[in-house]
């Protein structure tokens, strides 16, 4: 679980995007900051507090506490993993008011989170 290759796929506007490089102590709030790197939004569009990830499994969805150890919680759903998606959401989107998004091969990119202390990330594109 501690490898340095640790990685989770999260879809961003019906894009597969790969984040490497996550710890046991990476949180959701992490991953979230990073993919809103990457996205170059101006800051006061794209704060990491209006944005979430959501949880997807066989058509039920749970919006993931910010605190939430990412890692720990893929590798808790096991077998269950192919049938598993993290997307990130703007925070105040009703999972109610949005059916079952299409994922499907639209494209799919690579990042790699690197910790530069216990508490920063940074993106570094592959």
């Amino acid at each position: 679980m501690e490898s340095e290759e640790a990685q989770v796929s999260v879809w961003v506007c019906r894009e597969e995007k790969l984040v490497f490089g996550l710890s046991k102590r990476t949180t959701c709030a992490d991953v979230v900051k990073v993919l809103l790197e990457e996205q170059d939004c101006p800051r006061g569009l794209c704060a990491a507090r209006s944005y979430c990830i959501v949880e997807k499994w066989r058509g039920f969805e749970r919006i993931l506490p910010n605190s939430t150890r990412i890692l720990r919680l893929w590798v808790a759903w096991g077998d269950e993993q192919r049938n598993v998606k993290f997307v990130l959401v703007k925070s105040d989107a009703s999972l109610a008011n949005h059916g079952a998004r299409s994922a499907e091969g639209i494209k799919r990119k690579q990042y790699r989170v690197s910790s530069l202390d216990k508490s920063a990330h940074v993106l570094l594109y592959n």
